[in-house]
């Protein structure tokens, strides 16, 4: 049979990230592998691509360097049962002095500890999945707005935009801000928890991490319907986005982020207005917010989460036009929509 159309395969990961997504063309497939998880997710990612009958990936991307996102990558791309085609991550020392980085930090770890480990912890990430490509012999390219990854145009960032990212973190003062920021977010999950998140704040309240919004976002069209990966990006990168490009009334989108109150606004779900929407998540109180699976519902959107239904949740597989029957998969749930609490 020859097959035209389009799928996306989002893994039960918890808190983490990873897709496939595949466009079949004239019976021809090209995929695109976005993300893989934490490390102690690779050998899932592996079982799956395996069972899938996937042993060729036409394009790996690494949307930002958090472990949740970039980690598993690394025992995925040393694995001999898979062979490579391009590459694509951000190479933050192409951009910013690393000594002024490891000097900032280093003098930072008093009044920024948080923010520091989770920085050193990136900068180790993003080193260790570089090797892992270079010692298979792949080059990676850094994916800034306008590229093509095959069938998916890059969206976000700009690299100004990356790079004045990557300035802050050089910067002492906006160092000790960033922690201070995330003590605030720390003390209102607390309060959310003892007094429900109703007493608390709409969406997009605080500011998103600055390695969150150098995310790669990437959009694709596909049988007149536009299609948008968010990974963890912001408000302020997701707004950059959709000034760049139509995102208006998407068919499908990824909500960012596992579902984080901080990384959208009303204003931008309104203008998204998905049909469908998808969010990685292990189903806390935090991921995802009620209130943002609420304002994605507002607009008309279906949204499924990888934790639901419980108590295991699944992968989901969400696909358009003439794309391979999967005999091994049943209809799944939209979140909230079972009995099941």
């Amino acid at each position: 049979m020859i097959y035209n159309g389009f799928e996306i395969d989002m893994l039960s990961l918890g808190n983490a990230d990873c897709f496939l997504a595949t466009h079949w063309l004239n019976g021809t497939a090209t995929r695109v592998l976005i993300d893989g998880g934490d490390a102690c997710y690779a050998s899932t990612v592996l079982a799956f691509l395996k069972e899938r009958g996937v042993s060729y990936l036409d394009h790996i991307v690494c949307s930002h360097p958090h472990d949740d996102h970039g980690a598993g990558l690394i025992e995925v791309v040393s694995s001999k049962n898979i062979r490579l085609g391009q590459a694509w991550m951000h190479l933050p020392w192409n951009h910013v002095d690393m000594s002024n980085l490891s000097t900032a930090l280093n003098e930072s770890t008093a009044t920024a500890k948080k923010v520091v480990k989770i920085i050193n912890e990136s900068i180790e990430t993003a080193s260790s999945l570089y090797d892992a490509f270079v010692a298979r012999g792949v080059e990676p390219t850094e994916p800034f707005k306008g590229q093509q990854i095959a069938f998916l145009t890059v969206c976000s960032p700009t690299q100004e935009f990356y790079e004045s990212l990557l300035c802050d973190f050089t910067d002492y003062e906006k160092l000790a801000q960033f922690e201070s920021d995330l003590a605030s977010h720390d003390r209102s999950i607390l309060l959310e928890e003892i007094f429900e998140e109703s007493a608390v704040g709409g969406l997009g309240g605080a500011p998103t991490e600055p390695e969150n919004n150098s995310s790669t976002i990437l959009g694709t069209i596909s049988d007149g319907g536009k299609f948008l990966f968010t990974s963890d990006a912001g408000v302020e990168a997701l707004t950059m986005a959709k000034e760049a490009y139509d995102l208006s009334n998407l068919r499908w989108m990824q909500i960012p982020h596992h579902g984080s109150r901080r990384n959208v606004t009303e204003e931008l779900i309104e203008y998204f207005k998905p049909k469908t929407a998808y969010v990685s998540a292990s189903g806390t109180k935090k991921h995802p917010r009620r209130a943002v699976v609420n304002a994605f519902k507002n607009v008309g959107a279906t949204v499924y989460s990888t934790h639901w239904p419980l108590p295991n949740g699944s992968n989901k597989w969400h696909h358009i036009g003439n794309v391979p029957d999967r005999s091994d998969y049943s209809a799944t749930f939209p979140l909230y929509d079972t009995a099941a609490t």
